[in-house]
């Protein structure tokens, strides 16, 4: 089996740094287009009696 390439710390942090800002970007842009009509179907409506959800902040704030 072939050896892991090794990465130093600097090479990370530097990719990091190189990235980060484009990450939170999509992020943001993903939320501000992000419906909640969308997140429902995602879900599971049994999954929400099974955790006993019983008004719209206890549903939506865990999605989020």
């Amino acid at each position: 089996m072939p050896k892991a390439k090794t990465v130093s710390d600097d090479q990370v942090r530097g990719y990091v740094e190189r990235n980060m800002g484009e990450f939170h970007r999509k992020r943001v842009e993903r939320l501000n287009d992000l419906q909640l009509k969308q997140l429902l179907r995602r879900k599971n409506p049994y999954l929400f009696r099974a955790k006993a959800v019983e008004s719209v902040p206890d549903l939506v704030k865990p999605m989020l």
